[in-house]
């Protein structure tokens, strides 16, 4: 008998195809535990924490400049501090 199995393909390319999914398999499985990997770093590491404490530093900021901005509209314009009062009734 020759080298052909039940299909009459060569054996070899069967080993061959079982051997490129294996090679395959083997790399989307170190990739996938390579980028796991990666994922639970940047989940550790404190950049994500400095970034938040740096957006509420920030916020608080701008905050600060936007009520001052107010009180010196109200000083320039000499209005009263506070929501405006409907006086025409």
């Amino acid at each position: 008998m020759d080298a052909k199995g039940i299909s009459g393909h060569r054996q070899i390319i069967s080993h061959d195809a079982d051997g490129l999914k294996n090679f395959w398999e083997k790399k989307i499985e170190k990739q996938t535990m390579e980028h796991q990997t990666e994922d639970a770093r940047r989940h550790k590491s404190a950049l994500s924490k400095l970034r938040e404490e740096w957006r509420q530093r920030l916020e608080v900021r701008l905050n600060m400049l936007h009520s001052l901005q107010e009180e010196q509209k109200r000083q320039l314009y000499g209005e009263e501090p506070g929501p405006k009062a409907n006086t025409a009734a």
